[in-house]
């Protein structure tokens, strides 16, 4: 039965990210409509998208924390709702500020919402098997950066921006079945009885010391000589019982002094002002090449589904004992940065290399987004990932929040996108050195505090 719970649990994830990351990766597209609508700058437009992927992933630590009062599935609930509310309205905003409000804030906090419980909880349901499928159900998120750009250009094309934007709200919609059916994995329900039984056999310790100490009286004599009532001795049970609590660090303060963990949200920051960076000028970069909308919306679709393969190999890699994930990490990402400031040579400007090009960034890409939830899984272990990924998320979405209006500056002020992707690009490329430091620590220390490898257990 929790076999079969899984896998529905694992789908709903999938197809959740489908829609999520088809819906804000081919937003590219709607930045060459949009500048066309208001006239107004690159570096503004572009702005809509990135605060959107911002929200979409820097509200990571305020979903943890709703995760961890209550429960993913309502989590989530929250996310289809506020998602579904912002499409809704879109085709009836007036300029650009309505955009960034409905669009860019409440689309991509639901969106983040949605996101982070469910493809969390798809790791939880599959401890054995955690990474080949959280990369398994990632890849939904490339499938929908495939299928999402066409189905943009041609809604588009029949009934303008405004009128798709009706039947992407309604396709958001589908959010809402995927939602319920989420439920607790068995791990979680462990901890939860776990932690039932020791709070019950704290209180229970705590009240039999207080009471046979004291006695039974209504009122007894402490060790000092003072008297103490039975209300008194209650709260010192209490107030034992919370003891161990306040003695425990706190969540952030963990993962803060977690130096693995620190690096690679340091890691994440920076590949994501790159990367973000390609997926909203992209398309307008290959429009100025002389290249037509349905070949750039092509492009587009060969990264994601370039990411889809990189998704499925790179969670099957990541489940392999004998690989270290840490460097696999860090070799996608010099892959990806390379890759990125390859776009700007001239040889390449034609729609044969370019396809090479983005399938060789997209196959990095997907195996570097693949690995995310193990990784974290890895440096702070089970109990932590929910808290891990969403502080993580918070990082990412800093970073989406950077790198595309840098880059559309960057754009106006020198009148060419080379600077433009050799700045998306080096910022990849430091990722990758910032990761490095991880294994020579590794090397040097000789200590297996920090799993960063298969070859040993997770903390």
């Amino acid at each position: 039965m929790d076999i079969t719970w899984g896998l529905v649990i694992a789908v709903s994830a999938f197809l959740i990210e489908v829609v999520v990351y088809g819906v804000s990766l081919a937003f590219g597209i709607y930045v060459i409509e949009l500048q066309k609508e208001f006239d107004q700058g690159l570096s503004l437009i572009s702005a809509i998208g990135s605060i959107h992927l911002g929200f979409q992933m820097s509200a990571g630590p305020l979903a943890s924390f709703l995760m961890r009062k209550t429960s993913y599935r309502r989590v989530c609930l929250l996310g289809a709702l506020l998602s579904s509310i912002g499409l809704s309205v879109l085709p009836f905003t007036p300029n650009l500020p309505y955009l960034i409000v409905f669009y860019g804030v409440l689309t991509g906090l639901g969106y983040c919402f949605l996101y982070i419980p469910s493809h969390t909880l798809s790791g939880l349901w599959f401890e054995q098997k955690r990474g080949l499928v959280t990369g398994v159900v990632f890849s939904g998120s490339s499938l929908g950066g495939v299928v999402f750009p066409f189905i943009y250009k041609d809604l588009i094309e029949m009934y303008g921006w405004r009128g798709s934007m009706f039947i992407i709200a309604a396709v958001n919609l589908q959010t809402f079945i995927l939602a319920g059916l989420l439920r607790e994995s068995p791990i979680q329900r462990e901890w939860k009885k776990t932690k039932s039984k020791t709070v019950n056999t704290d209180l229970s310790e705590s009240t039999t010391t207080v009471f046979t100490v004291h006695g039974v009286s209504e009122n007894s004599i402490g060790c000092d000589g003072s008297i103490i009532t039975n209300e008194m001795c209650s709260h010192k049970a209490r107030k034992m019982t919370k003891d161990p609590e306040t003695k425990t660090k706190s969540t952030l303060l963990q993962l803060l002094t977690n130096g693995p963990y620190v690096l690679f949200t340091i890691n994440n920051f920076l590949w994501n002002i790159g990367t973000a960076l390609l997926v909203l000028l992209g398309p307008d970069y290959y429009t100025k090449i002389d290249l037509s909308l349905t070949q750039a919306a092509t492009l587009i679709s060969i990264v994601q589904g370039t990411t889809v393969c990189g998704s499925v190999v790179g969670g099957f890699l990541g489940n392999r004992h004998s690989i270290n994930r840490c460097l696999l990490c860090l070799s996608t990402n010099f892959v990806t940065g390379l890759c990125i400031t390859a776009l700007t040579l001239p040889v390449l400007h034609n729609m044969l290399a370019l396809a090479l090009v983005n399938s060789l960034y997209g196959l990095s890409a997907g195996i570097t987004l693949s690995l995310r939830v193990i990784l974290v899984s890895d440096f702070v272990g089970s109990r932590l990932i929910g808290d891990g990924m969403g502080y993580l998320m918070l990082a990412c979405g800093v970073g989406c929040f950077i790198g595309p209006p840098v880059g559309g500056y960057l754009r106006q002020q020198t009148d060419s996108y080379e600077s433009v992707f050799y700045f998306a690009g080096l910022s990849v490329l430091l990722s990758g050195i910032v990761m490095l430091i991880i294994p020579i620590r590794d090397c040097f220390k000789r200590s297996n505090k920090y799993s960063i490898s298969g070859s040993s257990k997770p903390r």
